[in-house]
């Protein structure tokens, strides 16, 4: 091992969300967490200076917690947008982070966490993350090429090739997101996400529903839950496949709620998948909400 590799071994990873912020320390050469994951809430409509003593004290637990006298780095995983480059974030309109907007967080945080060793701040997104997370030690460990997409209140997404990110050249959407692509008359995000499932048992039973969940609460004794299920995991096939074989993908990982219900689609989604000649592995999430953390640190990995 390298002493850069030894130097940034251990690495806090933390996945940030409105609410709340979850951290813990991963050996990056094992690719195993070495701290049990700390929850700690988070105003993400608060000050700036709130929202960086969040972190910070979340940070500090963590490491402490650890028991490691050697974590020199954190690993955002952040929702977008965001300059991941250069640790900016550039939310805005959405009633959330407003206060950190232009803030450069790794030297806001610098200052703030040096006393405690930590010197390198690295950035992704949120569910580029949870690819990489699944990717270095999850459902797609031992997997070359892997896509991996989060259906939820959003469709996220991550291409990862080699454990590395890949967001860019001809075999991946740019910046390797699907949640803006077309799809049917509107756009994925739209298309598969929580919005859709609630408008379309609207549609098909005239009633209201909160999301995945609950339909498929209904599936055994409910043929429009059923029907619902069928075509999302056939709609959802039939936008994957493209995406698959340019990437030409050795597995598909599946993540965020609506993965809960995969059973309830999986036949569907294959039938499409298979009907297309297109005959890679589908996996949901091994990591659950650890896989956002462990890809975040993964980034220091070298």
């Amino acid at each position: 091992m390298t002493p850069e590799m030894e130097e940034c071994r251990h690495v806090v990873g933390m996945d940030v969300g409105g609410s709340h912020i979850c951290s813990c320390v991963v050996d990056t050469v094992k690719g195993e967490i070495i701290s049990e994951p700390f929850t700690s809430p988070l105003d993400s409509k608060g000050k700036a200076s709130d929202i960086l003593d969040s972190f910070v004290s979340n940070i500090g637990t963590t490491v402490k917690k650890s028991g490691s006298n050697n974590v020199k780095g954190v690993g955002f995983a952040f929702p977008g947008p965001f300059d991941y480059l250069h640790g900016i974030s550039t939310v805005t309109g959405v009633n959330k982070f407003e206060k950190i907007y232009g803030l450069d967080l790794s030297k806001s945080l610098f200052c703030r966490l040096s006393d405690i060793g930590i010197e390198k701040f690295r950035y992704v997104n949120d569910a580029a993350a949870f690819a990489l997370g699944e990717s270095f030690t999850g459902a797609a460990a031992g997997c070359r090429r892997v896509v991996a997409i989060t259906l939820g209140t959003g469709v996220g997404s991550g291409f990862v090739c080699d454990n590395k990110l890949v967001e860019a050249g001809e075999s991946v959407p740019k910046n390797g997101w699907v949640y803006h692509l077309p799809f049917e008359d509107g756009i994925a995000d739209e298309a598969f996400s929580t919005r859709w499932v609630c408008k379309r048992y609207r549609e098909l039973t005239g009633k209201e529903v909160s999301g995945a969940k609950e339909v498929a609460l209904s599936y055994d004794e409910d043929a429009c839950s059923k029907q619902l299920f069928d075509e999302y995991g056939s709609r959802l096939g039939s936008f994957l496949v493209p995406l698959l074989e340019t990437f030409e993908a050795d597995i598909l990982v599946l993540g965020g709620n609506i993965s809960r219900a995969f059973p309830l689609f999986r036949d569907a989604l294959k039938d499409v998948m298979t009907s297309s000649g297109c005959n890679i592995r589908v996996k949901t999430s091994a990591l659950l909400d650890k896989a956002a953390m462990i890809g975040a640190a993964s980034i220091f990995h070298e």
